[in-house]
């Protein structure tokens, strides 16, 4: 049997919101009782097939199968998908073709990626998740908790430099050979699997990709649990989450804003005068015009 074709997608993270700026959420464990990790965790539901969700090199993607950066909305799709396998549900996902659409609306059609805690704001207020918290990403036995409690957490991660190499030979992502994250290249992704010894896996650009806890620690930058209607959290837990969320109204939760249209470069006088003389000829030659059409002219320029 031959082995699967791994091919590296697309990035689309922006880095996080400044500390000063960041939502004012406790941690997804200060609003419902998580119990610890029991390893090994697996909330892969038992999935082969995940789908690029056109974050990347996508034939089933028509509209864009070169891919884009939607890896923050592919990992919302992941997440949902490992949810419905772990509770036994058959579910209609969103084609390659509509989660394109949707983010680049979004994104008002800049590919410009997402503030993952921004999309996570405007998908709860669309009604596509019942809530969201961050997990304390620095304490990997908090985030395995979270991941093993929702069925999967979203990262939001900084990829170092042979990810892509890594990703294509189906080898774990590490920084044992000195490897650091980059800034420059975001990428969002689903945690759902963790040994708690070695390795932790996680699902991008359609596959589970392993990765050492080490590269886990130092390239992780942020990690949110979404709650969905499959999730087993009380009525009191929920309500809590949902008023802090809902106490974030003042929060602008779009994509980049549409980039202003370039002014109209100013016409020369050299310009100017032309298109004066060509007017003239025309006042010249034509019976239906005088001097008025002259007069207007110089006015609308400021003669």
């Amino acid at each position: 049997m031959s082995t699967p074709v791994r091919t590296a997608g697309k990035r689309g993270r922006r880095p996080k919101r400044p500390a000063a700026d960041r939502f004012p959420l406790r941690f997804v464990h200060d609003y419902v009782s998580l119990p610890a990790p029991s390893y090994p965790i697996d909330v892969s539901g038992g999935i082969t097939a995940w789908g690029m969700c056109a974050n990347g090199p996508d034939p089933t993607c028509t509209t864009y199968p070169d891919g884009l950066g939607d890896c923050g909305f592919a990992g919302r799709q992941h997440n949902r998908m490992a949810k419905a396998a772990c509770f036994s549900e058959t579910e209609t996902w969103e084609t390659s073709n509509q989660l394109a659409a949707e983010y680049l609306a979004y994104d008002h059609g800049q590919d410009d990626g997402v503030v993952v805690a921004d999309v996570l704001l405007a998908w709860y207020r669309a009604g596509k998740i019942l809530a969201f918290a961050p997990v304390d990403h620095a304490n990997p036995a908090a985030v395995d908790s979270a991941m093993q409690a929702f069925h999967g957490v979203i990262v939001g991660v900084e990829l170092t430099g042979d990810a892509d190499d890594l990703f294509s030979e189906g080898e774990p992502w590490t920084t044992a050979n000195g490897e650091t994250p980059d800034p420059d290249d975001g990428h969002v992704i689903v945690k759902v699997k963790a040994d708690g010894q070695a390795i932790d896996e996680y699902v991008t650009w359609g596959a589970l990709q392993p990765a050492t806890l080490g590269w886990s620690v130092t390239c992780t930058q942020e990690v949110w649990a979404v709650v969905t209607s499959e999730d087993e959290v009380t009525p009191a837990e929920l309500a809590a989450m949902r008023a802090d969320i809902d106490a974030l109204g003042g929060h602008d939760i779009t994509g980049p804003p549409t980039p202003a249209p370039s002014p109209s470069p100013e016409p020369s006088p050299d310009d100017l005068l032309d298109e004066f003389a060509e007017l003239v000829r025309e006042v010249a030659a034509s019976a239906e015009k005088d001097v008025t059409e002259l007069l207007a002219w110089l006015a609308s320029h400021g003669r």
